[in-house]
């Protein structure tokens, strides 16, 4: 069964607030210590849920709907005493490359979505990775607080310090206008609720292969992408909607440029009486038309949704379920900082490591539009912080936490 946190069926809403936190084992620890604290980090999770603090006994604090997920890197496969082998969807061909000294560097080799200038160290590469949704920022928040209490409560005393520690955390929100940073609308063509997501998220005995102690998991994917907003204001509002693929004000597809050399979006799009593709009568607009002009063909939406239809449960059609954040980090030295916490549950790495590296996908450019067109040290719309592949075992009714068979032999 799948873990909390992924809302893919129908009546399923997110909260609207995000965190994830990545948990680096200490050098010398073994798996089994590892999950011997793991199982308290695991209870406090559930004491939140239930509106339970350590540190103030018989006072009840908002759950606030929080949900807990739980993610294995490969790095939790190398610990000393694992019990299980690296599963094939962490093989070192579906990981993303480690940023150079000062960054700059791409994620994938020749992609061109690059880390940012910089950057020393990829917070995403660690052996856990917790997401917590919430509806307040507080609930998000206070869940790694109190996962840091419990790190500074259990030092090991041959370690000096816990097996265990936070190395990164990031957070996020999602929009009530359905729109990104970029002002357009983002996610709407996301697959229907319901079986369709799972066909794609779920692994299956066909997916898992000899791993299959992992069906009835995931993969999840996250990136950290800041996004360079003064880059793009600079574009006129015809070129930003070429690189989307959408018409800015109302949402609707794009399918060709008319003779004033204006965008033209899908007939009958939004439908009569409505403003918007989101608004309701427009289901049937949101997802990227097929037969568009070759100018539109090579926009954001277009590269990567090329398959509409068919067996979507095989992961070459490239399909993901998509579950992202926007973020907002405040102003630094002038600098505006902002961009998107991108999530997605895929049931193999196959389905990202596709869109971003086949040629007519994502692999040629940065965000969207005709490659053969930018010229060389063009401005990048977006930059990577933070990227990481780990599996979501599925949640077994023995198990003290979600992966404890990979951590620690079961009684």
């Amino acid at each position: 069964m799948l873990q909390e946190g992924i809302y893919f069926d129908k009546g399923q809403t997110p909260g609207r607030c995000f965190a994830i936190a990545f948990l680096r084992a200490q050098q010398g620890a073994t798996a089994e210590q590892v999950g011997l604290l793991m199982g308290q980090i695991w209870e406090t999770c559930q004491d939140l849920k239930q509106g339970k603090v350590s540190d103030l006994p018989d006072v009840e604090v908002p759950a606030s709907g929080l949900t807990v997920l739980l993610g294995y890197g490969p790095k939790a496969f190398a610990l000393p005493g694992a019990q299980r082998p690296l599963p094939e969807g962490l093989q070192p061909r579906f990981q993303f490359r480690s940023p150079l000294q000062g960054g700059g560097n791409p994620i994938l080799i020749g992609t061109r979505l690059n880390y940012l200038q910089g950057l020393q160290r990829n917070l995403a590469t660690e052996e856990i990775a917790l997401q917590f949704i919430g509806d307040t920022p507080l609930a998000v928040s206070r869940a790694i607080v109190e996962i840091w209490k419990v790190l500074q409560d259990n030092v090991n005393p041959a370690l000096g310090e816990a097996v265990l520690s936070i190395s990164g955390s990031f957070m996020g929100f999602n929009r009530e206008d359905h729109r990104s940073w970029i002002d357009f609308h983002d996610g709407i063509s996301n697959l229907p609720s319901g079986d369709p997501r799972r066909q794609v998220l779920e692994i299956k005995p066909e997916t898992a292969g000899n791993d299959t102690w992992t069906i009835g998991g995931t993969y999840l994917a996250f990136l950290r992408l800041p996004v360079d907003l003064q880059t793009w204001r600079s574009l006129p509002r015809l070129e930003q909607e070429l690189l989307v693929g959408r018409d800015k004000l109302t949402g609707c597809a794009l399918t060709q440029l008319d003779l004033q050399g204006q965008s033209t979006p899908v007939s009958g799009c939004p439908f009569t009486g409505t403003r918007s593709v989101i608004e309701p009568g427009n289901e049937s607009f949101r997802e990227a038309p097929q037969a568009v002009a070759p100018t539109v063909q090579k926009s954001h939406i277009q590269r990567v949704n090329q398959v509409k239809d068919g067996n979507l449960s095989n992961p070459s059609s490239f399909r993901i379920f998509r579950q992202g954040y926007e973020f907002m980090d405040g102003i630094e030295g002038g600098e505006l900082r902002l961009g998107l916490n991108f999530v997605s549950f895929q049931d193999s790495p196959r389905r990202i490591m596709g869109i971003l590296s086949q040629r007519s996908w994502m692999q040629e450019v940065n965000f969207g539009g005709d490659a053969s067109t930018v010229p060389p040290g063009a401005p990048e719309l977006l930059r990577v912080q933070a990227a990481g592949i780990y599996l979501v075992p599925p949640v077994i009714a023995t198990e003290q936490f979600p992966g404890q068979n990979i951590l620690m032999p079961l009684a």
